[in-house]
């Protein structure tokens, strides 16, 4: 690549990230004791972009690796790289996911008390997961909303009332922002036979309607490691929305 459009390359970044700052300014605040200032100021921005992009280099790295700004975007998430000084005084770079659109996940419960899974498949790690209907908001949609939406699409089961248990930060060292957690009960009568067409595209191939006590036994025997299960059997726990196991 030219000198011309590497410049090109880190001109465009640089414009996208300002106009971030724009429209999410609480995103580049430094608070008192940050331990890793943004830097903003244009020439620090190049120098932490240099000295990484050098280092990258010698290691068998591209030099893309020390762009500053918004690197990578499509309409699910961003990728943003900062210009940053590390505690020892460093400059360097740090690099975060910002999502399109906040998430929310929901702990269907039957009248019995019987907690639903779904049996999910995911490209990321390329296995299945036992896991508690999930997914990211739409444009203009709350959690509460995207909690009932996700309900249908993946359960086919419509809800009224929603228990709300919580926030959870899905990885605070890499991603932007906290999901929602919430509690529905639901009716048996309402479940299909199986997932939807559009619930299979996305990898979900059943569900299956287990006891609290086997819930726990699942976790406890690292048959579920989905975060957001976790999450909200650990707020549900904590709030007494969910018996006690046996003794």
């Amino acid at each position: 690549m030219s000198a011309h459009e590497r410049a090109a390359r880190r001109q465009a970044a640089l414009a996208d990230y300002e106009a971030l700052r724009e429209r999410r300014p609480e995103l580049f605040l430094n608070p008192p004791g940050a331990a890793f200032p943004i830097l903003l100021d244009r020439a620090e921005q190049d120098r932490a972009s240099d000295e990484v992009s050098r280092a990258a280099v010698a290691a068998g790295l591209p030099d893309s690796v020390g762009d500053i700004g918004v690197v990578y975007r499509d309409a699910y998430f961003s990728l943003v790289r900062d210009a940053v000084r590390f505690a020892d005084d460093r400059p360097g770079t740090y690099i975060r996911i910002l999502p399109a659109s906040g998430g929310a996940a929901v702990l269907p419960l039957l009248a019995d008390g019987r907690v639903v899974l779904l049996r999910h498949f995911r490209h990321a790690d390329r296995d299945w997961h036992w896991e508690i209907p999930r997914g990211f908001g739409d444009p203009g949609e709350d959690g509460s909303g995207t909690a009932a939406r996700e309900l249908q699409e993946e359960l086919g089961v419509h809800i009224g009332n929603l228990t709300y248990l919580g926030e959870m930060s899905p990885d605070t060292g890499l991603r932007v922002g906290t999901d929602h957690l919430y509690l529905a009960h639901i009716d048996a009568a309402q479940l299909a036979d199986g997932p939807a067409r559009g619930a299979r595209a996305e990898g979900i191939d059943g569900y299956e309607a287990v006891s609290q006590d086997e819930f726990r036994s699942m976790i406890a025997g690292r048959q579920i490691s989905d975060a957001y299960t976790l999450s909200a059997y650990a707020l549900a726990m904590a709030q007494g929305l969910l018996k006690a196991g046996k003794d």
